[in-house]
C-alpha cells in the first residue's frame, strides 16, 4: 500500500529516531528513518525533500475570534500599526475619506505603546472622522471610543459601561454599538475565508474560536462554498444555549471542519489595559479594582446548566479577584471533570487558586503573546499592576507545576503561535518561561487535549490527521519572529505553500 504523501530528510518535532513522515487517506500512515520511509513510495506519491526543515503538527490556535481577524482583513481599518495618537488618527481620516457613506469600524490600538500613553476619545474621532459614525475596538476587545455620530446610537444611559465625555464604553456596551455596524453575512463568510487563509500562512491548521451569534452561519456558509481550510472548533455565546439544548446539540455536533464544542466567551472579568479585569487589591495606576461581570452564584448556574447540556464551558477570567469568583463557582457547581471546561487567560492567579484550579479539572487556556508583548520593566502590565503583581503575571511554568492541562493561544493579538513563543521560551518573568518542547505541546497537543481531540491531532503519530507545517528552522532553537511557514498541509492535503 502506497503513500499520497512522504516528507523527509525532516527534522521531526518531538522525534529523536525518525526523520520521515507519510501520509495515506489524510491521515499519517508511518512515522520512521527516511530510508523505510521511502520504500512507501508509489507512483502517484508526492514526494518532498525537506532538506533538514522542520516538520511539526500544524499549530493549534486555543483562543481565538476568527471572524474579528477576517474582518480586520476585509472590512475594517487595522490600527495596530499606529505608534502614536497622531498616526492612528491619520490612519482613520484616510479610511473614512476613502470609504464614505458607511460606519467607520477600527481595531487594534493600543496607547500603551504611544508616546502620549491616553486612550483615544470622542473628541480625537470627532477631529478624524466628522461625517459618519465611527468606532475604535482597543487591542484587547473591550473597550470602544467611539465619535458623536456613533454616541448617538447608544442607548444605555449614563455609568459603570459608557462614558459620553470621553466617548468611551465598556464589556456589553461596547459590544451593543458594535452590533450596529454589523456587516451582512456575505461579508462574514469572506472574512471566514481571509482568516482561514492568513491562520494556513502562519501554520495554523485548528482553532477553537469564541464566537459571536453569526459566526456558526458564516463558517458553514464558508465551508458549504470550500473556502474554509481550517478546523473550527466553536464555543457558542450564551444566548444560544437554549437553542442549543432545545436542539439536543452537544459537545462534538458538526464535521471535520466545523464542530460546536461549547459556551462561551463567559466574562467574570474584563482586561487589564482597559482597567476591568477584577483585582483583589486596586490598580497601579489609581483606576480602582476593576469590575466583576458575573457573579459567582449567575456562574455556578450557567456552569451547572452547561455541562448538563454535554457541553463544554469556556470562562474568560483574568484578574485574581475574577478568578477567586470562577473558584467559588466551580466548587458549588455540578460537573463532570473529564468535561474539560476551560479558563480563558487565568493572567494574575495565586499559587493557591492554581492547587484548588487543579482539583476542578479545568483547562488553562492562556496566551503568551500577552507576556511578551505588555509584561516587564516600563510596560503595561507593570504600570496596571506594579512590579510585584506584573512578577507573578501569565505564569506558565505554575500551571504546568500543578498539573493542570495548558493550551496556548492568540487571541488574534496578534494570530497565531509564532508571534507568541518569545512569551514562554524567552519571558520577562521567570514564572513565565517554560521548555522549549512544553511550550510547543501546548500550542499543538495541548489545544487538541482542550477540545477533546487529542487521539486525532497534536503529534507526529501514525494514524492520526495528517495537518501538519513544514518551517524554516526549528523554533526550540530559533526565535520565532525568525522563522518562516514554508508549507501547511490539512489532512494531507497542501492549504499552503510560501
Amino acid at each position: 500500500m502506497s503513500a499520497d504523501l512522504i516528507l523527509y530528510h525532516a527534522r521531526l518535532v518531538g522525534e529523536s529516531q525518525a526523520d520521515a513522515v507519510a501520509v495515506r487517506c489524510g491521515h499519517i500512515m508511518a512515522v520512521d528513518r527516511t530510508e523505510r520511509v521511502l520504500r512507501l513510495r508509489g507512483p502517484r506519491t508526492r514526494v518532498l525533500d525537506l532538506a533538514g526543515r522542520t516538520l511539526a503538527p500544524g499549530f493549534f490556535d486555543s483562543h481565538v475570534h476568527f471572524l474579528q481577524e477576517g474582518l480586520a482583513l476585509t472590512y475594517e481599518l487595522d490600527l495596530s500599526p499606529a505608534r502614536s495618537l497622531r498616526e492612528a488618527l491619520e490612519l482613520l481620516r484616510g479610511w473614512a475619506q476613502q470609504h464614505p457613506g458607511g460606519w467607520v469600524v477600527a481595531r487594534g490600538w493600543d496607547e500603551s505603546v504611544w508616546p502620549e500613553r491616553r486612550y483615544l476619545e470622542r473628541a480625537d474621532l470627532d477631529r478624524a472622522v466628522p461625517q459618519a459614525p465611527a468606532v475604535a475596538l482597543r487591542v484587547d476587545g473591550h473597550m470602544v471610543a467611539a465619535n458623536t455620530l456613533a454616541l448617538a446610537r447608544c442607548l444605555r444611559p449614563e455609568g459603570e459601561l459608557v462614558d459620553r465625555d470621553r466617548g468611551h464604553l465598556w464589556e456589553e456596551a461596547a459590544q451593543e454599538l458594535l452590533a450596529c455596524a454589523q456587516p451582512e453575512l456575505e461579508q462574514l463568510v469572506e472574512a471566514a475565508a481571509a482568516a482561514s487563509r492568513k491562520a494556513a500562512s502562519l501554520g495554523v491548521t485548528a482553532v477553537a474560536d469564541m464566537g459571536g451569534p453569526q459566526t456558526l452561519a458564516a463558517l458553514q456558509a464558508a465551508e458549504a462554498r470550500g473556502l474554509l481550510i481550517t478546523r473550527c472548533f466553536l464555543y457558542l455565546p450564551p444566548s444560544q444555549l437554549p437553542n442549543l439544548t432545545e436542539l439536543g446539540i452537544s459537545r462534538g455536533f458538526g464535521g471535520e471542519l466545523v464542530r460546536i464544542q461549547g459556551i462561551g466567551e463567559v466574562y467574570v472579568d474584563g482586561s487589564l489595559g482597559a482597567h476591568t479585569a477584577a483585582l483583589q487589591a486596586p490598580y497601579s495606576d489609581g483606576e480602582g479594582c476593576g469590575k466583576l461581570l458575573l457573579s459567582r452564584d449567575e456562574l455556578a448556574a450557567l456552569w451547572t446548566e452547561v455541562d448538563r447540556a454535554g457541553l463544554q464551558l469556556a470562562i474568560h477570567a483574568i484578574g485574581d479577584r475574577a478568578i477567586e469568583e470562577v473558584l467559588a463557582a466551580g466548587e458549588r457547581a455540578l460537573f463532570q471533570p473529564q468535561a474539560r471546561h476551560r479558563v480563558e487567560h487565568l493572567e494574575l492567579p495565586t499559587q493557591g487558586q492554581l492547587a484548588r484550579l487543579a482539583k476542578l479539572g479545568v483547562v488553562a487556556s492562556m496566551q503568551p503573546n500577552f507576556a511578551a508583548r505588555w509584561s516587564g520593566p516600563g510596560r503595561l502590565y507593570e504600570t496596571r499592576l506594579g512590579p510585584e503583581r506584573d512578577r507573578r503575571s501569565d505564569p506558565h511554568a505554575w500551571v504546568v507545576a500543578h498539573g493542570i492541562p495548558l493550551a496556548f493561544g492568540s487571541d488574534c493579538m496578534p494570530f497565531g503561535p509564532l508571534a507568541g513563543l518569545a512569551g514562554a521560551l524567552h519571558p520577562p518573568q521567570p514564572a513565565q518561561r517554560l521548555p522549549p518542547e512544553e511550550a510547543l505541546r501546548a500550542y499543538s497537543l495541548g489545544g487538541a487535549y482542550a477540545v477533546g481531540w487529542e487521539h486525532k491531532l497534536g503529534s507526529l503519530e501514525v494514524g492520526k490527521l495528517a495537518d501538519l507545517v513544514v518551517l524554516s528552522a526549528d523554533p526550540t532553537q530559533v526565535p520565532g519572529e525568525e522563522i518562516q511557514v514554508e508549507l501547511t498541509f490539512l489532512a494531507g492535503k497542501e492549504i499552503y505553500s510560501r
